[in-house]
């Protein structure tokens, strides 16, 4: 027993050492200083944030904290390398009890082989600095386009791309191309996908071959006039209004205000962006919606409102503007996590009804 012991710390030293020895070996670059905005981003200068700095004295405190999450965040490179690793530091937790430490924390990465986004496995240790390893040495030899995604509700700091010494390296530039801008909750946000890449958002960005900013506020998605203000900044190819969640009927959120909410969001976008398509998002429901009637009044209340709320302004002549109905998202029973934020299945379905309808409005307005 004692050999068989000393024999396995021996190995385990030697295993240390190997990797130690490995990224010694390594060049290790620091995107910051390459790009002055990463993919996802709708403004420029901002370091890992989601929404500029001046934003901190106009939006509420909880959005800006949230804002600096790095959710839908991601920067794209290209290099011949067969094993790729990053560094980094993050502030936060590193898990939540619904939702696990490699979506809330983790990063995650795909190649682009033949015009296909592949997912790349890593390696993973979360500790002080957490540190992913990837390998892609069945790749036929040649240069790859990359694809590396942040943690979804954490905030990083100190983060490094490294890769053998003699490996070509080269960050590309955030696409230029009009995003899909999405102001939502903590759906939007990426609750509770398993890993950034299976947040919905960052799905409907491989599916379209298009940037998404993802200004999703876990709980506070509240179409804000501060924060569509902060929206009408960037110039997009469609916006996305997906917040009816954080808007639970109530005291204050009486259907005056929600349908008030509703309509000066879209009138304010409008004005500014009188040609470009908005899409406005029912609740997707609740999974126990079915056993629990007063869940389901909830929903069922505010996609009533925001019905009414759509024909009336259709009625009156606002142009560019649909609705994703809960039926066309059509999530199953099964693709929820705690009946109100979405599985990985529930992601993929979220996307799909996303893809489905983004396509026709893209389509019908070119």
């Amino acid at each position: 027993m004692k050999n068989r012991l000393l024999c396995t710390t021996i190995l385990a030293f030697v295993v240390i050492a190997v990797s130690a020895q490995k990224h010694e070996d390594y060049i290790w670059y620091d995107p910051l200083e390459s790009i002055n905005r990463f993919e996802g981003q709708g403004w420029e200068n901002m370091g890992y944030n989601r929404l500029p700095n001046k934003a901190e004295k106009s939006v509420r405190d909880k959005v800006w904290q949230l804002s600096k999450n790095t959710a839908g965040l991601g920067v794209c490179f290209e290099t011949d390398a067969d094993s790729i690793s990053v560094r980094y530091q993050v502030e936060g937790n590193l898990s939540m009890n619904h939702m696990p430490t490699t979506g809330v924390s983790g990063v995650d990465m795909y190649v682009k082989t033949e015009e296909n986004w592949l997912w790349v496995r890593g390696r993973r240790k979360f500790n002080n600095v957490i540190q992913y390893d990837f390998a892609l040495d069945a790749l036929p030899q040649g240069v790859y386009e990359h694809q590396l995604l942040f943690p979804l509700y954490n905030t990083v700091k100190n983060l490094k791309i490294g890769m053998p010494k003699g490996s070509s390296f080269k960050i590309l530039p955030a696409r230029k191309e009009k995003p899909v801008v999405v102001y939502g909750t903590s759906i939007a946000q990426g609750a509770c996908a398993s890993r950034p890449g299976m947040a919905w958002t960052s799905i409907l960005g491989r599916k379209l071959d298009y940037p998404v900013v993802n200004l999703g506020f876990s709980g506070n998605g509240r179409l804000e006039p501060e924060v569509i203000d902060l929206i009408n900044e960037i110039n997009a190819s469609v916006y996305v209004l997906d917040c009816l969640p954080n808007l639970r009927p109530g005291e204050q959120n009486t259907k005056e205000e929600i349908q008030k909410r509703i309509r000066n969001s879209v009138l304010s976008l409008q004005k500014k962006h009188p040609k470009t398509p908005i899409l406005l998002v029912q609740h997707m429901g609740y999974s126990d919606g079915m056993l629990e009637s007063k869940r389901a009044s909830i929903y069922e209340t505010l996609n009533l409102w925001m019905a009414e709320t759509y024909k009336s302004m259709k009625n009156n002549g606002v142009p560019n503007l649909h609705m994703l109905t809960k039926e066309e998202l059509n999530l199953s029973n099964d693709a929820f996590v705690d009946g109100t934020h979405p599985t990985d299945l529930g992601m993929e379905q979220y996307a799909k009804a996303y893809h489905n309808k983004l396509t026709a409005i893209i389509k019908t307005e070119s």
